[in-house]
């Protein structure tokens, strides 16, 4: 049975995995957290351009969690749906499929200017400017994220035929807002740990490495991490073994 201070590593792992579904680590080892860019329920944004009356056009998209955006029972990344009377119809168009998301900074000579989000491979798409070839081509979603002060809302840009371009500002976007999430990890663990010994310390008068919190917990999961790694180790050299042999035990 699993101790207290297992299942609370487990929950902390579990955290960490998500986030890092939400994350965007650039070439120089910035991280930048889009937790607080998603919305719940995902953004729906009417495209106030559209100017056809009782009919609009409404975007749908995320950033982390894309439970939400589906187009014909398939989950995605971004739609573009037909409104009518500000009813959402099931008449809509994949903008970019989830596991195309992919990141890029606004301006490479400026990394501190924002961030592009992009989502690609929608569904195809007539391209006014390639009809005469009857060339068609995957719709994407680009989103624009500008460093600054958090906007209410994204802005729908001219449309650029089968891109769909949106910007805002938000902090995000911003460097000074990023961070190396291992880090953070580490800090909060051991400012958990060192306020409680602090604590039992001082408060408690406990002395010893009784003061130290969970020791109990810790000294009971030892034996079962010193067995995961002698674990690991004998799967590696079998691995091993197997390479220097052509792939299969020596006998």
């Amino acid at each position: 049975m699993c101790s207290n201070l297992t299942i609370t590593i487990l929950v902390f792992l579990v955290g960490i995995a998500q986030c890092q579904q939400c994350t965007w680590t650039d070439e120089s080892g910035y991280t930048y957290n889009l937790k607080s860019l998603d919305k719940p329920g995902g953004w729906q944004l009417k495209d106030e351009t559209s100017g056809m009356g009782m009919f609009s056009m409404v975007y749908i998209f995320n950033f982390c969690d894309f439970k939400p955006i589906k187009c014909h029972d398939r989950q995605v990344g971004a739609i573009e749906a037909l409104a009518v009377m500000g009813q959402i119809t099931e008449n809509c168009d994949v903008a970019g499929l989830v596991e195309t998301q992919a990141f890029e900074h606004l301006d490479q000579r400026d990394l501190n200017k924002g961030i592009v989000i992009k989502y690609t491979q929608g569904d195809l798409c007539m391209d006014p400017k390639q009809q005469p070839t009857g060339v068609m081509q995957p719709r994407q979603a680009h989103f624009f994220i500008e460093c600054g002060d958090d906007e209410a809302t994204f802005t729908v840009l001219p449309d650029n035929e089968c891109i769909d371009q949106f910007k805002i500002r938000h902090h995000a976007a911003c460097r000074n807002a990023s961070s190396h999430w291992f880090l953070k990890f580490i800090f909060v663990i051991c400012l958990y740990f060192g306020g409680r010994f602090i604590y039992n310390r001082k408060k408690l008068q406990i002395e010893g490495e009784d003061a130290i919190p969970h020791i109990h917990q810790i000294k009971t999961l030892i034996p079962q991490v010193r067995a995961l790694f002698h674990f690991g180790v004998d799967r590696l050299q079998t691995q091993v073994q197997r390479f220097r042999h052509g792939g299969y035990d020596s006998i």
